[in-house]
This record gives C-alpha cells, sequence and structure tokens, in this order.
C-alpha cells in the first residue's frame, strides 16, 4: 500500500514538471507586417529623365530594430516582441519613399538609399526622422526635417521642418497601425513632389 501510495505521488510529480516544462516553452506566435506603398505601378523613363536619390535619412535609434514600437504615458517606450516588421524598418521607409515619389514624379527616376549612396544623382533627398511612433490611442505622428541637394552638394530647396498624423482604425491592431504608418509616409512623399515640383526639378535634362 505504502509503495503504491509513494508510485502515485512520483507520477504527480513528474507530470506536473513536464506540464511546466511545456508551458515554459511555449511563446507567444510572432506576427510581422510591412509598410505599403501607394502603388506598385512605375511609368517607363523617358531617356534623360533626372534622376533623384532617396536618402540615407537618418532615424532615432530606438527605432533600429525589427519589433513594434509604440510610445506609452509620459516619455515611455514600449517594444513588443510579438509584432515585428518584416524588413529593417531603416529600408522599409526608404522603399516606400521612393516607389512613392517615382509613381508621383513620372518624368523623374526615383531610387532609395543603400543603392541611392553609390547612383550618380541629380539631386538628392535627405533628411532625419525625429519621430515616427504611434501613441496610446493609435495616432502616429512623423516629424521629419528634410532638403534636396544637388550632385555637388548644393542646397536646392532649403531645409524644412514638417509634422505628418494619421489616427489608426483599431488602436490595439499592429497590422492597422502599420498602415497608418504608410500613410504618414504617403503625405510626406506628396509634400515632397510637390515642392520638387514647384521648383521645376521634375524636368528633363
Amino acid at each position: 500500500m505504502k509503495t503504491d501510495t509513494m508510485n502515485r505521488v512520483f507520477r504527480y510529480i513528474v507530470t506536473s514538471c513536464f506540464l511546466v516544462l511545456a508551458a515554459c516553452g511555449s511563446s507567444p506566435a510572432v506576427h510581422y507586417y510591412a509598410l505599403e506603398a501607394t502603388g506598385n505601378y512605375v511609368a517607363q523613363d523617358d531617356e534623360g529623365s533626372p534622376v533623384m536619390a532617396v536618402g540615407g535619412f537618418r532615424m532615432p535609434e530606438y527605432l533600429n530594430r525589427s519589433q513594434f514600437v509604440t510610445r506609452g504615458s509620459g516619455a515611455e517606450i514600449i517594444v513588443d516582441d510579438v509584432n515585428r516588421w518584416a524588413e529593417p524598418l531603416d529600408d522599409a521607409i526608404h522603399r516606400v519613399l521612393a516607389t512613392n515619389l517615382d509613381i508621383l514624379l513620372e518624368s523623374m527616376v526615383v531610387v532609395a538609399y543603400p543603392a541611392a549612396a553609390i547612383t550618380e544623382a541629380d539631386y538628392r533627398l535627405i533628411g532625419r526622422f525625429d519621430g515616427f511612433v504611434s501613441g496610446p490611442d493609435g495616432r502616429v505622428d512623423l516629424r521629419v526635417q528634410w532638403a534636396i541637394t544637388g550632385p555637388d552638394g548644393t542646397v536646392l530647396l532649403p531645409a524644412r521642418r514638417a509634422r505628418f498624423e494619421s489616427q489608426a482604425a483599431n488602436p490595439d491592431d499592429p497590422g492597422s497601425i502599420a498602415q497608418a504608418m504608410s500613410d504618414v509616409l504617403a503625405q510626406y512623399s506628396r509634400a515632397v513632389a510637390a515642392e520638387v515640383e514647384s521648383i521645376g526639378l521634375a524636368q528633363a535634362r
């Protein structure tokens, strides 16, 4: 009788240990998201079209990670290990900006960093993101400093600051936040395109 009791206790302990180990070994599924351009269609560029290189743009170091980053209350920065970017955020921003501008500026060839760093370009869009995060309410805030220079570094469009905002449809949905982030990049792209056209840069050489 005593032996049977000890065996039952032993089996209970072993089973409990397996359950604890199984619980410790499991983790929430990781979800991946991507920033999206306003479209995929890019018109055939004419020979002699001016070339604009996008980047490199500098970003706050706290965004230089694969995880989603959002703002909490006050100065709190929240890093989400479960929801992540499908590509480095730095690469995604340059890709989306270049694609958007290539669509908006039909007479211009637009290339993205890092390819832009080795491309002979007529113009270069440079700048810095001072913020590119969503708050607790799902509002995405993009604050950017930017300018356009010529191939020799001559300033063609003086440095300026701009701010763009977009509200995520569902503040608790990372996919909705990613869409809002794509939207503020689209707003910024349209602002750049308007400036480029206003000073006559998008003209064939």
